[in-house]
């Protein structure tokens, strides 16, 4: 009879012991909340950019002389006309908010950070056609860039949680940036006993694009998570136009050059957050 309370006991406590193993299995991961973090990568930026040679209604000259100057300005204008590709280092803050619905994650977030971009291209030639004012020896040179130095963007995340902890995600949303776009323009034509021409200028613009991407993010704690994303940027152009001034030509000469560049970018970065 004794045996009864020890059988009794024992299964008791297995029941016990088994409720508690179970109930301190961890709940499957879940990715609604808010985060913030940081990024770091690499950006590989490209600017198309076109230049004119303006010709004036009035006092034409060597660029724009019917008969030879119209040649020697498209000249000038295809020596500033290209694709400008520069390499840089991106990297920055992010925040956002997930809501998980089953395997469906929604989310939004925003970044801010450095974007270092400059591309620059120089171009020195003989001008093609010579005549009045212009000898064969004349050479003019033509430099161009385009610049920027951050980037912001505000995205919405759809994702798939591939397992509790693992979710695969596309992006897309607004892009910003501050472009510079800067050119100049020299010469040795010497007519009138001069040095030759000489200009330029700059301008910049706060440029608003659009971003796309996607990326995978990977939660190795309850609290923190770990990112690979890539993303595609892609913003408007900005216009400077300078005027080309000439010491031997007087003050009516009125020559002006004009140049257009915009900015892609491919980005490619990883980042680590923390969920509250």
């Amino acid at each position: 009879m004794r045996r009864l309370p020890v059988l009794w006991i024992v299964a008791t406590s297995t029941t016990a012991l088994t409720q508690i193993a179970y109930g301190a299995e961890p709940a499957p991961y879940n990715w609604t909340g808010w985060y913030i973090g940081a990024n770091a990568g690499a950006a590989w930026g490209r600017s198309d950019v076109t230049t004119t040679a303006i010709c004036p209604a009035v006092t034409p000259w060597y660029f724009c002389r019917v008969g030879f100057g119209e040649a020697n300005g498209a000249a000038v204008s295809a020596a500033g006309t290209g694709s400008l590709s520069d390499t840089g280092f991106t990297g920055g803050v992010q925040a956002g908010y997930n809501w998980q619905n089953g395997n469906i994650v929604l989310g939004a977030e925003t970044d801010f950070g450095a974007f270092h971009f400059r591309g620059t291209q120089s171009f020195s030639a003989h001008y093609p056609v010579f005549g009045p004012f212009v000898s064969p020896t004349d050479v003019f040179t033509l430099t161009t860039s385009a610049e920027a130095n951050w980037l912001y963007t505000a995205r919405g995340r759809v994702g798939w949680a591939a397992s509790p902890n693992v979710l695969v995600y596309a992006t897309g949303g607004l892009a910003l940036t501050r472009l510079k776009v800067a050119n100049s323009f020299s010469d040795d034509q010497g007519g009138f006993g001069s040095s030759g021409a000489s200009g330029g200028g700059s301008n910049s613009a706060t440029k608003a694009g659009w971003v796309l991407g996607g990326g995978v993010e990977w939660a190795f704690d309850r609290y923190w998570s770990a990112k690979a994303e890539y993303l595609y940027v892609n913003f408007g152009s900005v216009n400077v136009t300078s005027r080309i001034f000439h010491p031997g030509a007087g003050a009516g000469y009125a020559q002006a050059i004009n140049t257009s560049a915009d900015l892609t970018a491919n980005i490619v970065r990883a980042g680590i957050n923390y969920k509250f």
